[in-house]
């Protein structure tokens, strides 16, 4: 900018190029009175010029760079980051959002195995460590992460797979919620198991009937009464085992074999967080008894090779690094937020089925690969709804994911009738069984 605005020599304003002439003169004259003002000088001197002598100063001068404050974030997980299902894939997530914020601008640690009912005493510890923003993992903990919320109002939290916030109008506004949701992913599963069972008997292992749990049954169930009825033109039969806790491998097993055994399911979907369910279905293909399952939240297929069919998986990270951002730009904006299929990727429009990316990573919830023992037209079917799902052409909970059907409950009243969708709120307070499940929902 300085060249634009010319340079002001004597007092006069000349171009870039007259003032290049200028200096060169300059610099001629200077060279010559230097001559000049040396040979006088020998000669008073009575001698001939002495040769310059060069003195250094050697200048050190101390420039202080203001250190960088690190992001501090803390993680509450209810269960251990070794489950290799839910725990472990928010812990995945924090890993990722951490590369991609900048492992040197943030710093982040964890508590896990934490009971529900003792989520205040860990928020408490991750606040005196510093940490400005705390992240809590279970619905469980949204109670306790709201009251502190309340209590450190200079603080950010974030709580995952509840309803409080300070969006919602019922928690402070340093309070958000989010969520990667799963329940269309559920339904693909649903149509895998419904095209490849031969009992046309499901079953599934709940953790707790919470809306989450329940919702991700209803729409396994439907996906698997779509294909089984329109393969057979007989409805689907679905059990549900429920064991009442997130991380307990041994009742989850027990509850696998009891659902084979007792109720001839030979499709086992679940909610417990580690791959207890589909290491029992892989255990009875080493037996020769054709029994499936899926991953759950985190690909699996190491643990079931030959049982697993596809399955629901979950990175947190790109919902966590848009946190890390708010706080760290001072940008905070309470939220209330879930994904679903589509969000999160570059290009989220429907593709056809033949180039759909279903059963590839990408935005925050996706399917795990496709077993190639599911039938091609059912995988073309898969692949077609999954695209589109990503603009919510399609939803499960719709008539039209019910084979033309008005969705029922247990006891035959209509919840979903002709042109109407579940939206957020009939999703998120589910709390009934559609009518293909036997047992009843715990109250």
């Amino acid at each position: 900018m300085e060249g634009n605005k010319g340079n002001a020599i004597l007092g006069r304003r000349f171009s870039r190029r007259k003032f290049l002439g200028v200096t060169k003169a300059a610099a001629v004259g200077g060279i010559v009175a230097a001559g000049v003002i040396g040979g006088v000088s020998g000669y008073l001197a009575g001698t001939s010029a002495v040769p310059p002598t060069t003195v250094t100063h050697e200048i050190t001068k101390t420039v202080t760079t203001p250190a960088v404050k690190k992001l501090k974030v803390g993680y509450i997980y209810v269960g251990p980051v070794g489950d290799y299902g839910w725990s472990y894939g928010h812990d995945r997530g924090r890993r990722w959002a951490d590369e991609r914020f900048g492992v040197n601008q943030v710093e982040s640690t964890y508590i896990e195995s934490v009971p529900e009912a003792e989520v205040a005493g860990a928020i408490t510890s991750l606040v005196e460590k510093g940490c400005s923003l705390i992240i809590t993992t279970s619905f469980g903990f949204m109670d306790g992460t709201a009251e502190a919320a309340e209590k450190y109002p200079d603080r950010y939290f974030v709580h995952i797979s509840g309803y409080r916030s300070g969006a919602a109008g019922n928690a402070p506004e340093n309070m958000s919620a989010a969520f990667a949701e799963f329940y269309q992913l559920y339904y693909l599963n649903g149509l895998a198991a419904g095209a490849v069972t031969e009992t046309g008997v499901v079953g599934y292992v709940g953790a707790y009937p919470i809306p989450e749990v329940v919702r991700h049954i209803n729409a396994f169930v439907l996906g698997a009464n779509y294909a089984y009825k329109k393969r057979t033109g007989k409805n689907i039969k679905a059990h549900v085992s429920w064991i009442f806790e997130w991380v307990a491998p041994e009742k989850a097993r027990s509850a696998a074999i009891a659902l084979v055994e007792e109720k001839n399911c030979d499709v086992l979907a679940f909610t417990e967080d580690t791959p207890a369910v589909l290491q029992v279905a892989e255990e009875y293909q080493k037996k020769g008894r054709r029994v499936w399952s899926f991953s759950h939240y985190s690909d699996m297929r190491e643990y079931g090779p030959t049982a697993h069919l596809t399955g629901q998986i979950a990175n947190w990270g790109p919902i966590y690094l848009d946190f890390y951002r708010m706080v760290a730009t001072n940008s905070w904006q309470t939220v209330d937020i879930w994904t679903r299929i589509g969000d999160y990727i570059p290009y989220r429009w429907r593709l056809p089925p033949e180039k759909s990316t279903a059963g590839k990573p990408e935005g925050t919830v996706y399917l795990a690969p496709l077993n190639p023992v599911i039938p091609s037209e059912w995988q073309l079917e898969i692949k077609k709804r999954y695209e589109e799902m990503k603009e919510l052409i399609f939803e499960p909970f719709s008539v039209e994911g019910n084979l033309g059907e008005p969705i029922r409950d247990q006891a035959g009243e209509v919840r979903i009738k002709n042109g109407e969708r579940a939206d957020h709120d009939i999703l998120w307070s589910m709390d009934w069984h559609v009518e293909y499940i036997e047992e009843p929902l715990p109250r």
